[in-house]
């Protein structure tokens, strides 16, 4: 009589298991772009793909490589977001530290030089890294050259890439993203 009672207990355990199992799985499987609530756009897209082609991600100081293959920005999209909950547009790219200090100070003119002649409004924060703001076809874009030293002293960690992020909340947004948003790095 006891076998009867624990196999159906058994059963309907197992089939609750599974059933949790098969909601996750859709879960997972439902798009960023319906997540966000942002619907996607063939407008959006262009643009986050011209922001890859910008010369500050095409264009690295001599002697600096990019860190990820294939060679091409990382493009994304509001609806998309960028591999986190932070739903914004944009393009993202990793490069090869410079081997010295002075080859870390030689790419920081660089930039600076760079960002300047393109026309962003450029400020130097007092950690080095280089943030600019850009209207750019009506959109507020933000140019954000971050990690650039080659030694943290207070984590006592060594840095072997740094990042350019081009980023826009939407498209036709005037408000700039100065915030760099804590999960993208």
């Amino acid at each position: 009589m006891r076998r009867w009672i624990v196999i159906p207990i058994g059963a309907a355990v197992v089939v609750a298991l599974l059933a949790a199992g098969a909601v996750s799985a859709v879960w997972y499987r439902v798009p960023d772009r319906l997540r966000s609530g942002i619907p996607c756009s063939d407008a959006e897209a262009r643009f986050a793909a011209a922001l890859g082609r910008d010369p500050l991600l095409t264009q690295p100081p001599p002697g600096v490589t990019p860190v990820s293959k294939p060679p091409a920005a990382e493009v994304y999209q509001p609806c998309e977001g960028n591999g986190s909950s932070s739903y914004y547009g944009g393009a993202l790219r990793g490069f090869t530290m410079p081997s010295t200090d002075r080859g870390v100070a030689a790419a920081r003119a660089y930039y600076r030089r760079l960002t300047v002649a393109d026309g962003w409004t450029v400020t130097v924060r007092a950690n080095g890294d280089i943030l600019g703001t850009k209207t750019i076809d009506g959109t507020a874009v933000v140019c954000d050259v971050r990690d650039m030293r080659r030694a943290d002293p207070v984590h006592h960690v060594r840095y072997t890439a740094y990042w350019i992020e081009l980023r826009y909340r939407r498209l036709g947004s005037h408000r700039p993203m100065l915030q760099t948003p804590e999960d993208t790095t």
